[in-house]
């Protein structure tokens, strides 16, 4: 899990380094209102499961990919 972590948040960081402003969650035909509603029931079920705070955005970053988002730059 670690070096998946590790993998995270170097693209994080590279995809950020990268665009204007903060990447964002994308999934064809899918609405910016329905990817928020996915969005917040991940973080809602990490957020009160027991994990350490240092694992809650990769754990949100695999809720999200599981329902088939994309985390992607902004293309201003």
């Amino acid at each position: 899990m670690i070096k998946h972590a590790g993998a995270l948040i170097a693209v994080t960081l590279l995809i950020a380094g990268c665009a204007t402003s903060k990447p964002f969650w994308a999934k064809p035909n899918i609405s910016a209102d329905d990817t928020y509603t996915e969005l917040s029931e991940c973080r809602f079920k990490v957020g009160v499961s027991k994990v350490d705070d240092s694992d809650k955005d990769l754990l949100v970053a695999h809720c999200m990919r599981g329902k088939g988002f994309r985390l992607l730059a902004n293309q201003s």
